[in-house]
Parts: structure tokens; C-alpha cells; sequence
């Protein structure tokens, strides 16, 4: 079993960082801020789980901005947990999040972004 680990991206407000900590901390979930320059690595890899590598793809290449929230090794017990700690604590949603899955777990943050944003801009047509 995967161990409960959340991977952030570009959360820039201090304050905002520090909310979203508050609500997870308690819910005994690693948190991993993923910078700009680990963006072209798999998730698999920034996660820390075996038989994955760092890229050397260049990571200029593999930029964006969104607020982006990826989560391993959750129930859905533990995803309605974070939610509910968003709301309680009043803290706007990450539009884009995502479930690590055997499949995406390949897939550089780059990649999973990009399906996010597809699916996030078809969601709110």
C-alpha cells in the first residue's frame, strides 16, 4: 500500500500555504511542495517509490502556474477528510487535483497537469 502523501503545486500565497498544512497535518498526510524545476519528473518518482528515476528532460520545458494538488494512497474516506477541512476552514478549493493511479503514476506532473486542465475546462464550459 502506497503511504498517504500529498504532492502541492505553486501554492504562492504564504498564508494560504500554511491553511492547507493546518488542514492535513492533523489527517497524518506527507506533504511534498513540488517545485518549478521537478516538474518534468514522474510522479512515481517524486513520491519516492521504487523503480522510477528523475528525467533529464529539460524542466523550462515542462512550466505552468496552476495551483495543482496530487494525492497518493487515499481511501475516499481520506479525500472527503481533506475536503472537509478545506470547507470547514474556509480555504478555496485546488480546481486541479488528481488520485495517483498505477497508470498516471508514469506521467510527469507536466503530462497530469495538462489531462487536468482538459477535463477541468470541459467541466465548466
Amino acid at each position: 500500500m502506497m503511504k498517504k502523501q500529498i504532492l502541492l503545486y505553486n501554492i504562492k500565497n504564504r498564508k494560504r500555504a500554511m491553511d492547507i498544512r493546518r488542514v492535513l497535518m492533523p489527517l497524518k498526510i506527507r506533504i511534498k511542495t513540488i517545485s518549478p524545476e521537478e516538474f518534468a519528473h514522474p510522479i512515481g518518482y517524486l513520491l519516492g517509490l521504487d523503480g522510477y528515476e528523475a528525467s533529464d528532460a529539460p524542466a523550462d520545458a515542462c512550466f505552468f502556474e496552476d495551483e495543482m494538488m496530487v494525492m497518493a494512497g487515499f481511501t475516499s474516506y481520506d479525500i472527503d477528510q481533506v475536503i472537509h477541512g478545506f470547507h470547514k476552514r474556509r480555504i478555496q478549493g485546488i480546481p486541479l487535483k488528481a488520485v495517483v493511479t498505477p497508470h498516471n503514476q508514469e506521467w510527469t506532473s507536466y503530462k497530469l497537469y495538462g489531462d487536468l486542465k482538459k477535463e477541468h475546462e470541459k467541466m465548466t464550459k
